[in-house]
């Protein structure tokens, strides 16, 4: 895909969508009252497992800030710092489209600087986000370096960067009811390890996991995902391109192939009600929708860095533990993303595991080295960090890298089925419109896979010892006792192979607490 800022149009200085904005009584709180910053307001004594013992989770390591050299952020990733003092200034042409990250309690209190304007005039800001990533389009030439002293006058703004464009990963082929990647992931042997009595999980319960799947929304009225869909008191999920008009809390899926809620089904289609599929995590499980892309003028589907980066902050701040990005920005050469590489660290930061496509090829091309040099995916690299699993796709049938995948042994860390045979899909739920159940194939449906064993890792450690994995625990858990396939070693780091049986297996030697059921004291850690 080409960097979106080769191709803007020119536009008069305006902020893309700047609709009037339009609050109730509801809307206060995105939650009926519920601010966003409950979630992160406890970080500091948040416990978690993490290498076999109680730490906390602000104690953990985290990734640099990509803002942290400086609050703007547009140079091609392949610049040093020597290249970029000999080339001078980058010019930022008129029309080009930014995204920027503000401190909404900042603009609260009135404009700070040429980026606070533009946020407030946006009719974007939501007094119940802490942060958000704000859009503007250029209405003249910048250099970086003017817009670096523009924002370093800003005290709202923290970050500046391109407003990239990302697309789904997936390719659509109707077919028979057939779930064989659930027999190729072993998920049968290994329920009787997640779900039984002595320390597992039971198959009720209150305490859910939330997975947010961050996509272009679900049919939330199948009968085969209604029960496990998270509600709140405004509707079902949120649709985050509303931001900036009246917000929708009704995020139907918008695709001609059903891909959000095709995705929602392989994570946590209800199980033992007699209709349809089954979800690869049957019970204690609920999908939170949040739609992230919109109909642009031409009928296609778009989202932007601005909405990937809301998106992920709201999946975090209200609750999920596990985001699936099915989602990508696949491009030639090298690229980076300030304001989605920001998002996903910050994920992790407060808890949650982000699984993250490797992306396909176009057009039933042949999958291709993603290097970040000749080839680069967005979220995808992102894996390179704890806590980030990059999924890729191999087949069912032939236990072969699917050939629309691409692949990296440093960034596709783990396979799972997104296709039986080629193109031919794997079966799960669509939207009724598109006769209920049918095939999408990608590594769109890799990722969901892996982010049900993610929740099922999640669920059973809370479940065992009241204390939740960290985000990085999670991954060690899955790679280490992922299947070490030699097939599909040239393409995925170690020839990783999901496995669910062996998964259960490795949680309960690591923590014997899953086979007894005994509690960790958090005292240790000050925390309660």
């Amino acid at each position: 895909m080409k960097n979106p800022r080769h191709h803007f149009a020119a536009l008069a200085f305006v902020i893309a969508l700047a609709l009037p904005v339009v609050f109730n009584a509801c809307q206060a709180g995105l939650l009926g009252g519920k601010g966003f910053s409950a979630a992160s307001s406890s970080l500091a004594c948040k416990a978690v497992l993490h290498n076999g013992k109680v730490q906390k989770l602000s104690d953990l390591p985290v990734e640099p800030d990509p803002f942290e050299s400086g609050k703007v952020q547009l140079r091609p990733p392949s610049s040093t710092s020597a290249q970029a003092k000999a080339t001078g200034p980058v010019t930022v042409p008129a029309g080009s489209e930014l995204a920027f990250i503000a401190d909404n309690s900042c603009l609260n209190s009135g404009p700070q600087g040429f980026f606070s304007q533009v946020a407030l005039a946006s009719n974007e800001f939501h007094r119940d986000l802490p942060t958000q990533a704000y859009r503007l389009t250029l209405g003249r030439d910048y250099t970086d370096v003017e817009l670096g002293a523009l924002a370093d006058q800003d005290s709202c703004v923290s970050g500046v960067s391109w407003n990239h464009k990302y697309k789904l990963q997936a390719y659509n082929d109707a077919g028979r009811l057939q779930q064989s990647h659930l027999n190729a992931i072993k998920a049968d042997e290994s329920y009787p390890y997640f779900y039984n009595s002595s320390g597992g999980m039971e198959r009720t319960g209150a305490n859910l996991i939330l997975v947010a799947v961050v996509d272009t929304g679900v049919d939330w009225q199948h009968p085969d995902l209604y029960d496990n869909l998270w509600k709140h008191s405004l509707g079902i999920g949120i649709d985050i391109t509303t931001l900036g008009g009246t917000i929708s809390y009704d995020p139907q899926d918008i695709s001609g192939i059903g891909h959000g809620t095709h995705v929602s089904g392989l994570i946590a289609a209800v199980t033992d009600n007699a209709v349809g599929v089954a979800g690869a995590m049957p019970f204690r499980v609920q999908v939170m929708p949040i739609k992230l892309f919109a109909v642009d003028g031409q009928g296609e589907l778009t989202t932007t860095s601005q909405h990937f980066a809301n998106a992920i902050r709201f999946a975090w701040e209200n609750g999920a533990k596990v985001i699936n990005l099915s989602v990508g920005n696949i491009a030639p050469g090298p690229l980076t993303d300030s304001i989605a590489e920001q998002a996903v660290n910050l994920a992790v930061q407060n808890g949650a595991v982000v699984v993250t496509v490797i992306g396909n090829a176009d057009g039933g091309a042949q999958g291709a080295l993603v290097n970040g040099t000749t080839l680069s995916s967005i979220p995808g690299m992102y894996s390179s960090r704890p806590g980030v699993l990059g999924v890729g796709s191999y087949d069912t049938q032939t236990g072969l890298k699917s050939q629309f995948s691409h692949y990296s042994t440093t960034f596709a860390e783990i396979g799972a089925p997104g296709a039986d045979l080629n193109t031919s899909g794997i079966f799960s739920t669509l939207p009724r419109s598109l006769s209920s159940y049918g095939r999408l194939a990608g590594t769109s449906q890799s990722a969901p896979l892996v982010s049900a064993a993610a929740a099922l890792a999640m669920a059973i450690l809370k479940d065992a010892t009241n204390v939740f994995p960290s985000p990085q625990e999670v991954e060690r858990l899955i790679l280490a006792s992922a299947e070490k396939n030699a097939a599909l070693a040239p393409f995925f780091k170690e020839g990783n192979k999901l496995d669910l049986h062996r998964l259960a297996q490795r949680i309960n030697t690591d923590y014997p607490q899953t086979q007894s059921g005994n509690s960790i004291d958090l005292s240790s850690v000050g925390c309660q």
